[in-house]
């Protein structure tokens, strides 16, 4: 810098008229230079104009001087030569990393019903320096539910990096200024893309309410809303609401009819339930009566794809236990007609409001406990099936029954859970009265603890409804049989 100067100094010397020398000190257009400058100018309308020249031109100097100033017309910057590369005003060494940046958008509109992600690409060129790495950053903190991802990134030197930008349905309609920064050293550049979102329908669901459907409620909210092209909706359940079911058969919460290709969303802040399955009855094809329990109802039933955001509970309900009672018939003995006979328990209900299996109304010779009902709500307990132990005493004419009953129905599911499947051993023992002559009546044993066998295979136990059933449809939770503070039963077809 100091020789560029000294030989500037000479060739305004020469060059002008108005200058004054002391002690080997030069000033321009001031009589009394700086005592710390050899060359000192003083304007108040000029400035000082070094050479310009472009950078071919500049790469053309042969030999350039450690110090060398010209101003470069490529890159609108004042450079010098610092005996290794030329470097701008603003740079510290040959190696700092000096990159252009430009976007192929600067903005861009995310419907949510189409498409819920955007994407634009950056092309970086590294003007100075080595081959460094350029990377990409957000600066501040996006707006819940955007997410921006780069690829790849970083990026080595020159390159391409692509940028997507994904929203939610949750994020409110507007427009957002997104704040970018790519990095690569020292060196910083901050870009601000633009990104706007539509509206979504809104649904809010205030009140407790039996098998709500998403498809009513929109369109008794919007009449106006297109019913034959998909739409973006987003439900919110508001604290303190329950939603429930009259019907294990039924689900607590369905999409229902809404247009195919719909975007939904639904933000849980209350309860979700989904009905607890009954308990089993008992085996008796002459009444109809089934011993297995009924599945649990499903808490949410999608048909369209779906982004979840559960802030408190959604449970599948609980598994109907098994009733472990079945008709039963015994041949007796003495030419007597056989003896028919219903013995053994009924099946808990399963959480939530799943009915004990009963048979009210028993016909013929029955011995039979009934399974409890389910409690309801978030805390709901699952009913306990019934208990026969009590020994039976039959007497038919000469013939004498003992039944030792062990029936013990299948407790119902709690949230999530299957039902239980239960115990049945029962034991008989069969006498007759016969008179032997010059003894008298004798009692003489027939059968003695006889294991009476089950008339059918055990069925399996009820299952529990889905927490999410989803049909096929996407859902942003991993299939999964989950049992946690908020979401109880499988998510899954």
């Amino acid at each position: 810098m100091k020789k560029y100067i000294q030989a500037l100094a000479v060739v305004m010397l020469l060059a002008l008229t108005s200058t004054s020398v002391l002690a080997q000190r030069v000033g321009v257009n001031i009589l009394v230079p700086d005592t710390s400058a050899l060359l000192h100018l003083e304007s108040d309308s000029l400035g000082f104009l070094p050479p310009t020249l472009t950078t071919t031109q500049r790469d053309s100097i042969f030999s350039p001087a450690e110090g060398l100033i010209i101003y470069n017309t490529t890159d609108s910057a004042v450079q010098y030569y610092n005996g290794v590369c030329w470097l701008s005003s603003y740079q510290a060494n040959c190696n700092d990393c000096y990159f252009t940046m430009t976007s192929s958008s600067n903005g861009d509109t995310i419907d949510r019903v189409q498409t819920d992600s955007t994407t634009f690409q950056f092309t970086f060129t590294q003007t100075n320096g080595n081959p460094q790495n350029i990377a990409l950053a957000v600066v501040g903190t996006l707006p819940q539910g955007v997410t921006v991802s780069f690829n790849p990134n970083p990026r080595l030197s020159s390159g391409v990096i692509t940028v997507t930008v994904k929203a939610t349905q949750f994020v409110p309609a507007g427009t957002y200024p997104i704040i970018l920064q790519a990095l690569c050293g020292a060196t910083t550049i901050n870009f601000i893309y633009a990104l706007t979102l539509t509206p979504c329908y809104i649904v809010d669901v205030t009140n407790s309410q039996n098998n709500f459907d998403l498809a009513t409620a929109l369109y008794a909210t919007y009449p106006n809303a297109p019913t034959n092209q998909p739409v973006c909706v987003v439900a919110t359940v508001f604290p303190g609401v329950d939603i429930t079911s009259v019907s294990s058969n039924l689900p607590a919460f369905t999409t229902g009819g809404i247009p195919a290709g719909s975007s939904f969303a639904l933000v849980n802040n209350g309860n979700i339930l989904g009905r607890g399955g009954n308990g089993g009855i008992a085996l008796d094809p002459v009444q109809g009566l089934s011993e297995r329990g009924a599945a649990g109802g499903h808490a949410v039933f999608l048909t369209v794809d779906a982004t979840v955001q559960n802030n408190f509970n959604i449970y599948g309900g609980g598994g109907g236990g098994n009733a472990m009672a079945f008709s039963l018939s015994f041949q007796l003995p003495l030419g007597l007609p056989a003896l028919g006979i219903l013995i053994g328990a009924g099946g808990g209900g399963g959480a939530e409001k799943g009915t004990g299996g009963n048979i009210p109304n028993l016909l013929g010779l029955s011995f039979y406990d009934p399974g409890t009902n389910a409690s309801a709500g978030q805390f709901a307990v699952a009913g306990q099936g019934g208990l026969l132990i009590v020994p039976i005493n039959i007497n038919q004419s000469v013939v004498s029954i003992s039944i030792n009953p062990n029936a013990k129905g299948g407790d119902g599911g709690e949230y999530g859970y299957p039902g239980n499947t239960g115990v049945f051993q029962v034991t008989l023992s069969i006498s007759v009265v016969v008179s032997i002559p010059f003894i008298g009546p004798v009692t003489l044993p027939v059968l003695t603890n006889f294991n009476v066998p089950i008339p059918v295979p055990i069925a399996p136990a009820p299952n529990a409804g889905n927490a999410i059933k989803r049909n096929g449809n996407a859902v942003n939770i991993p299939d999964n049989n989950y049992n946690t503070s908020f979401l109880k039963g499988p998510v899954g077809n």
